[in-house]
C-alpha cells in the first residue's frame, strides 16, 4: 500500500473508534410516554350540576342523540332538544329555548346569557 492510501485507511478506521466511543457513552432516558392517561369524555366537560349523570355523548348543536348527552348550543339564541336519554343540556347566548325530556327523566337545563326557557326540565339553572 501507498502511505497516502495508508493514512487514508488510518483515518477511517479512527473516525470509526472515536464515533463507536462517543455513541457508547450517550444513553436516552426512559421516557413516560404512553403509562399516563387522561380520559376527556362528556363527564369530564360537563358543569358541576350536572356531575350527577352519567353522560356518554357530547354533542354541539341544537339536538341530543337518544343516549345521555351533554348538549351544547350554539352562541345565538336557538331552541335545544335533549331528544331522549338523561341529558346536561347548556344554553349558549341569546335567547334559548330549552327543551328536555320531561321532568321524570332527569335531565338538567341550564340557560346561558340572555333570557331563556325551560320546558320539560327536571332541574333548571339560568
Amino acid at each position: 500500500m501507498t502511505s497516502p492510501l495508508r493514512i487514508a485507511v488510518l483515518v477511517v478506521v479512527l473516525a470509526v473508534s472515536a464515533i463507536a466511543v462517543f455513541t457508547s457513552g450517550n444513553t436516552v432516558p426512559a421516557t413516560s410516554v404512553g403509562q399516563q392517561q387522561l380520559v376527556i369524555d362528556a363527564n369530564a366537560l360537563a358543569p358541576a350540576a350536572c356531575a350527577a349523570l352519567n353522560l356518554t355523548t357530547v354533542v354541539a348543536g341544537t339536538t341530543g342523540t337518544a343516549g345521555n348527552d351533554l348538549l351544547l348550543g350554539p352562541g345565538a339564541g336557538s331552541t335545544l332538544r335533549g331528544n331522549g336519554g338523561v341529558d346536561c343540556i347548556v344554553g349558549g347566548g341569546g335567547n334559548d329555548n330549552v327543551n328536555g325530556n320531561g321532568p321524570k327523566a332527569g335531565d338538567v337545563c341550564i340557560g346561558g346569557p340572555g333570557t331563556d326557557s325551560f320546558h320539560q326540565c327536571q332541574n333548571t339553572q339560568q
